[in-house]
């Protein structure tokens, strides 16, 4: 398929994208946008930049042990010492806005901004697990310890925003997943917990489409929440579901291309009810579905620079509700990580995996 040449050269120009995009000051530290960033490497921030240079590197199959090494030892210097990962500076910014949000929205949960200390450091655990490289002192997550916690962790978030409540979810089973490697748990309860978990939020499950959600919601919240539960199963190794067909009528009835996160968010969810349906259920039309994926994920591409753009036509502006780029015309590390794991996704999606020897992450 000629419309797939450009994918080709994906490795080498996003190579040297990364390469541009790292700081001749401090090891291990990556821009977020191309030459937008309203703060730059003066500032101990951007843990989430660093993030996502490794999850590239771990896509693309990039071998960079020197790089891979010094973006491990950046992220860990945001560890602390309650064993969370994540970036005072986003944290300090974003404290206020979060704090009236939580009260407007009557989410106690989030008050002192709790649940982006939470996605974080899942965020930063995932990346360095990719490597190898979590932290040599012995990592302890804060996890519920019985059926009931579950239940309660579960109950607290609106599910009638099943994005949101929906990453909970996919928090929740990652981290019982890292548990269960740093020997915090074992396998007993580990099985007895995630089952439960997974028995709760499925009981949730519209037979109507597929989505796991309470209430009136739009076809893009259902699909962008679907991703987010999707993700938790995949992150615990148990990713069989009901109403997958439900799940596929549904992705290739909406647009979902506003940001790179929906972009990738449709090709996730299809893929996986996709591979539990065989790859037998409306085959033709979901390649085609993926084909015309690659043609707006090419849209954003700058391939003069190597990377993607989160929007379209400008990097992202907003990192957790705080403002860190101008929002100008060009590539940012977040856009490119997004967009080229849906590319590793949509490879097989059309059988040609092996073409492309694109990474798949769990997370």
């Amino acid at each position: 398929m000629r419309e797939l040449n450009w994918l080709f050269n994906l490795r080498p120009q996003v190579s040297n994208f990364l390469e541009s995009m790292q700081s001749h000051n401090i090891q291990g530290y990556y821009r977020y946008s191309y030459s937008g960033d309203i703060y730059d490497d003066s500032l101990h921030w951007n843990v989430g930049s660093s993030v996502f240079a490794l999850k590239i590197y771990y896509t693309l199959g990039i071998e960079n042990p020197e790089a891979i090494q010094d973006a491990s030892n950046y992220i860990k210097s945001f560890l602390h010492q309650n064993g969370l990962i994540y970036d005072d500076f986003i944290y300090n910014k974003g404290r206020l806005r979060n704090f009236l949000s939580a009260i407007k929205h009557n989410n106690l949960e989030n008050i002192f901004n709790q649940q982006y200390k939470r996605a974080e450091t899942r965020q930063c655990f995932s990346a360095l697990m990719l490597h190898g490289q979590l932290p040599e002192q012995q990592v302890r997550v804060s996890i519920p310890n019985t059926e009931i916690e579950i239940e309660a962790y579960l109950a607290k978030f609106n599910w009638n925003q099943p994005w949101g409540a929906g990453s909970h979810f996919s928090h929740l089973m990652f981290f019982l997943n890292l548990a269960l490697k740093v020997n915090q748990i074992n396998q007993k309860t580990f099985e007895k917990l995630t089952n439960h978990a997974i028995k709760w939020v499925n009981s949730l499950q519209n037979s109507d489409d597929g989505g796991w959600y309470r209430g009136d919601v739009s076809e893009r919240q259902i699909v962008n929440g679907a991703m987010k539960v999707i993700t938790g199963l995949i992150a615990v190794d148990k990713t069989e579901f009901q109403y997958p067909d439900k799940l596929v009528d549904l992705c290739l009835n909406v647009s979902n291309d506003q940001t790179a996160c929906d972009n990738f968010n449709v090709i996730l969810v299809l893929n996986y009810a996709s591979k539990l349906l065989g790859r037998s259920y409306r085959q033709n039309e979901i390649e085609s579905f993926a084909l015309d994926r690659l043609k707006i994920y090419k849209k954003q591409y700058y391939e003069d620079k190597g990377g993607f753009s989160f929007l379209p036509n400008s990097s992202n502006i907003y990192y957790y509700g705080v403002k860190i780029t101008k929002g100008i015309n060009e590539p940012d590390i977040h856009g490119t990580i997004m967009f080229l794991w849906g590319i590793s996704i949509i490879t097989q999606i059309l059988g040609i995996e092996h073409e492309f020897n694109f990474k798949v992450h769990k997370t």
